[in-house]
C-alpha cells in the first residue's frame, strides 16, 4: 500500500479551501485530554468543512506533534 498524492485525494488547494463556504456548525471540545482525539476532530472538521472549533479547559492545543501525527492519518 502506498500513500496517495494530493491529486489522487482530490484535495483543494489551500486558497480554494479557504474560499469554500463552510458548514454553519461549530464544535466545542471541553477537557478533551487525548491529543489523538483532538487531532481526529480537526481532521473530521476539515473533511466536513465545519466553520469553527473551540478548544476549552485542558484540551490540547496545536501545534503539538501528537495532534499533527493523528491529523496525518
Amino acid at each position: 500500500m502506498r500513500k496517495l498524492t494530493m491529486q489522487e485525494l482530490n484535495r483543494l488547494p489551500v486558497a480554494d479551501f479557504k474560499a469554500t463556504p463552510k458548514s454553519p456548525v461549530v464544535l466545542v471540545l471541553d477537557n478533551v485530554r487525548s491529543l489523538h482525539n483532538v487531532g481526529a476532530v480537526f481532521r473530521t472538521a476539515d473533511a466536513f468543512a465545519l466553520e469553527k472549533i473551540y478548544l476549552c479547559g485542558v484540551t490540547g492545543l496545536p501545534p503539538h506533534r501528537e495532534i499533527t501525527k493523528t491529523a496525518l492519518g
